[in-house]
């Protein structure tokens, strides 16, 4: 008798529930969704960073201008659509050996409905020396 008992407990536990299948596939379809709203921004952040280390190294010390870097910010970013942030927000730091680029900002996006994502980025900041 407590052969049998034995036996119908092991062969309840085998196997998955459609509980813990169902919450697999929920969990998959949260993280998915999650990785396919971050990655735009993710890749917007890395091309303004490319952008200004592009306009950095290409920065002559004795003829460019503050307003001569905005201007190629502003084609770079238009270039590839870059609707985060402006070149007025740029710091340009100006030195007899290149220019030092600095950036603030953070971004919103939507993750869910109505639920609004924030990535702070902090200070991106570019040394063309």
């Amino acid at each position: 008798m407590s052969q049998h008992l034995n036996s119908q407990a092991a062969r309840g536990m085998r196997g998955s529930s459609s509980f813990s299948i169902l919450c697999v596939i929920v969990t998959a379809w949260v993280a998915l969704t999650g990785l396919l709203r971050v990655l735009p921004v993710f890749m917007e952040h890395r091309t303004i960073v490319s952008a200004m280390e592009s306009v950095a190294s290409g920065y002559v010390p004795g003829q460019d201008q503050s307003a001569d870097v905005r201007e190629a910010l502003r084609k770079a970013w238009s270039i590839n659509r870059i609707s985060q942030v402006d070149a007025s927000e740029v710091s340009i730091d100006r030195r007899r050996t290149g220019v030092i680029l600095a950036l603030e900002y953070q971004t919103t996006f939507p993750l869910v409905g109505p639920i609004q994502g924030v990535w702070d980025f902090g200070t991106v900041e570019v040394d063309g020396r």
